[in-house]
């Protein structure tokens, strides 16, 4: 009965004097800044007992061997001080890790995963949508060249068609190309007739128009022709020797 009784106030004086979850935080707080600031001190009498360890042993001129190892010993104190301050630390981190922490951690990342897959089901979504659009473009891009050729032959079909030619050709004398149904090329159209060139003759003398008719002509067609008597080299029209009235030349 006595042990049921002092089993019962103890758990009843420990429920009382633990710490709700944010006296516990700031609990942990206060240890962590005490903690680093012993770490400090334990590293700075590291470094201290160092420098006089070496100053007793190579800056002097005579060793103290008391103060020496004086000085080691306080070194000595100085890393297992060090070494227990770290080890409090971790044990200061592990006690913070407690199950409600645990669960509201759980929870924090959940809800990073959700909001994650969110995400990656509306990139799904769009990524999906994207492709449709750039099939059905592809679609339309093959079926461009039919749309555009049945375009042309709508207009070629629209455009008034040239009268067929009325001309009608003798029996027997239809031509060829008419016959078999090849393509009918029109008639020329009658060109107009050039009059016929009349012969010029450069007069030399005065005197010479009484001659006219029984000269020859300098016109383009004794130019052009053959070698005659009038023609000298090279094929040249020499002009004819006339004698002039009232000349001594033969």
């Amino acid at each position: 009965m006595g042990a049921g009784c002092t089993a019962l106030v103890v758990a009843v004086i420990a429920r009382k004097l633990e710490l709700t979850r944010a006296e516990k935080h700031v609990h942990n707080f206060m240890m962590d800044t005490q903690l680093t600031k012993r770490l400090k001190n334990a590293a700075a009498n590291v470094l201290r007992e160092t420098w006089l360890i070496y100053k007793n042993t190579r800056l002097v001129k005579r060793v103290n061997p008391s103060k020496v190892r004086a000085h080691q010993r306080k070194f000595l104190l100085a890393i297992y001080s060090l070494r227990k301050v770290k080890m409090d630390q971790r044990k200061l981190m592990d006690n913070a890790n407690t199950i409600t922490d645990m669960a509201k951690t759980q929870n924090s990342v959940y809800e990073m995963v959700s909001d994650m897959n969110a995400r990656q089901e509306l990139f799904d979504e769009r990524l999906a949508s994207l492709e449709e659009r750039l099939a059905a473009i592809h679609e339309q891009l093959e079926a461009l060249p039919e749309a555009v050729a049945r375009s042309c032959g709508a207009y070629v079909l629209q455009q008034p068609q040239p009268p067929a030619s009325s001309q009608s050709y003798p029996p027997g004398s239809m031509p060829e190309c008419a016959v078999l149904g090849g393509p009918q090329q029109q008639p020329l159209p009658p060109q107009p007739q050039q009059p016929p060139l009349q012969p010029r003759h450069t007069h030399l003398h005065p005197d010479d128009a009484a001659s006219l008719s029984s000269r020859p002509s300098w016109s383009t067609v004794n130019l052009s022709g053959g070698g005659g008597a009038g023609t000298g080299r090279m094929g040249v029209l020499q002009p004819p020797m006339v004698a002039r009235s009232g000349s001594t030349e033969n």
